[in-house]
């Protein structure tokens, strides 16, 4: 038969909330282990004759709760190698928590025997200290993994051991985050004893309070939190019957405009370098995502959850090299394999034709791609001098349709197009670069109306050669430094 580590809880207070069954173990039991003597029942037990050791010095020695929690496993696993039974008592409940018998059970339960024995939990107290229910809904977090919680508002969040002002601050910034700053939160200390004490304070002034091991961090449920989940929220208010009538009546169809619309406000925010803007036109195409979703959900088609599912899957299936066993060395070999995986992906697709994106793109982009795709089976030229070459020989049929006057667009076209397969050689992108030579000019077009302007002359009623004239005053001043466009 395996050797036993049973593994107790101490309860939330003194001896009155210990088990009968916990206590007659502790006193029974030759070899006793405290996770912590920090604990208001512990000098009870020494004067009940009860005779263990203490981990409190692993704590003083260790870098990081992992590392202390690692020991304590460490140092079970040789007292089981040499004794048939072993206790380990922690605070409150062995199962609440409690993450280093978290680790015993993860490590150490396929050579011995692990029994955890039923306790009162810390959440006990809570439940009759504090007026609530869980029923409401109820989420525990350690103070170090409330980041990416997404907390709906709906629920108490409960964050236990919160025991110095320094963890305490840590958590006032996590929460600040996703709650108001003025959003009530309860701190309770000694809980279960006679020097029980529940504080109500304002999130901003958490860590302004007393602290200890016995504190408890407690959030009521808000209706302002900040999160994904609270967005969905207020978008099916949107659609819904008692809501907004414009919202109700949109479709896949009628909010194209403002996808495409909020899609260049953010490179527009992008490229004047303004971060602040830019958090905002992010929240804006993102409303759109989610506008979309709840509109496919209503339909019965699909819901946020699988834009979500079918993003993150894919992800973590182009990155092996991330969360799987492919090493590489560089971007470009990130890229090759990013090609190979969806080249499998789309395996099927590829039978059908080659040209697997969306052929609304604007037009730069759509030649780009294009370009992009056949170069990938070698139809492409060797190098930049090929593509220019191109260049030439189309702005030469572009001469001659114009003399003949015949296939003008279809010239023009070609010229568009090889230029772009250029740009591809010469690592620029046709978008922002068109984009790029866009802005100098209005910059330098408003320049030289405001010198026009400052001689009293009018671009209205100036001949073709007086504009001319402040055109290449005002590309002096550019290139001399006077002139900064969003290029």
């Amino acid at each position: 038969m395996r050797n036993t580590l049973h593994v107790l809880g101490l309860g939330p207070a003194g001896l009155e909330t210990m088990t009968l069954g916990t206590y007659r173990l502790i006193l029974s039991s030759d070899k006793v282990f405290m996770r912590t003597n920090n604990h208001p029942c512990v000098q009870d037990l020494i004067l009940e004759g009860a005779r263990f050791e203490s981990f409190d010095s692993y704590y003083d020695q260790g870098q990081s709760f992992e590392e202390v929690y690692e020991r304590i496993v460490k140092r079970l696993e040789e007292e089981l190698t040499v004794h048939e039974e072993v206790v380990y008592a922690v605070p409150g409940h062995p199962a609440v928590a409690e993450r280093s018998v978290q680790l015993l059970v993860d490590k150490l339960s396929s050579r011995f025997r692990i029994v955890i024995h039923p306790s009162v939990s810390f959440l006990d107290g809570i439940f009759t200290a504090i007026p609530m229910d869980p029923i409401q809904g109820l989420l525990i977090r350690n103070y170090d993994a409330l980041r990416g919680s997404e907390l709906t508002g709906r629920e108490w969040l409960i964050i236990p051991q919160v025991y110095s002002s320094l963890i305490a601050s840590d958590v006032k910034l996590d929460l600040m985050e996703v709650y108001p700053d003025e959003a009530p939160v309860m701190i309770v200390q000694a809980l279960g004893t006679q020097e029980q004490i529940v504080r109500k304070v304002s999130l901003y002034e958490l860590d302004h309070q007393q602290f200890d091991h016995l504190t408890t961090v407690l959030v009521p449920p808000h209706r302002d939190v900040i999160s994904m989940a609270k967005l969905e929220e207020v978008m099916k208010t949107l659609r819904s019957p008692g809501g907004c009538p414009w919202d109700r009546e949109q479709t896949h169809e009628t909010l194209k405009p403002y996808l495409i619309e909020e899609s260049y406000e953010v490179l527009e925010a992008i490229e004047h370098q303004d971060m602040y803007n830019l958090a905002e036109e992010l929240g804006d195409l993102l409303l759109q995502v989610v506008f979309h979703a709840q509109v496919a959900y209503e339909a019965g088609e699909f819901e946020f959850a699988d834009v979500l599912r079918g993003i993150i899957h894919k992800m973590i299936h182009r990155h092996p090299h991330v969360f799987g066993e492919v090493h590489v060395d560089n971007s470009e070999q990130v890229l090759k394999n990013w090609e190979e995986i969806k080249k499998e992906e789309k395996r099927e697709e590829r039978a059908k034709g080659w040209f697997h994106f969306p052929q609304a793109l604007p037009a730069l982009m759509l030649a780009a791609k294009t370009q992009k795709t056949v170069a990938k089976v070698g139809f492409d030229w060797d190098d930049y001098r090929g593509a220019l070459a191109k260049v030439h020989e189309e702005i030469q049929e572009l001469q001659e349709a114009i003399k003949s006057g015949e296939g003008i667009r279809e010239e023009f076209g070609d010229t568009l197009f090889a230029l772009v397969n250029l740009a591809r050689f010469l690592k620029l992108d046709p978008e922002d670069t068109l984009r790029g030579a866009v802005h100098k000019f209005q910059a330098r077009f408003e320049k030289m109306a405001e010198m026009a302007l400052g001689e009293e002359k009018s671009l209205e009623n100036m001949t073709l050669e007086e504009m001319d004239f402040y055109w290449e005053k005002a590309k002096r001043d550019e290139k001399s430094g006077n002139i900064v466009g969003n290029v």
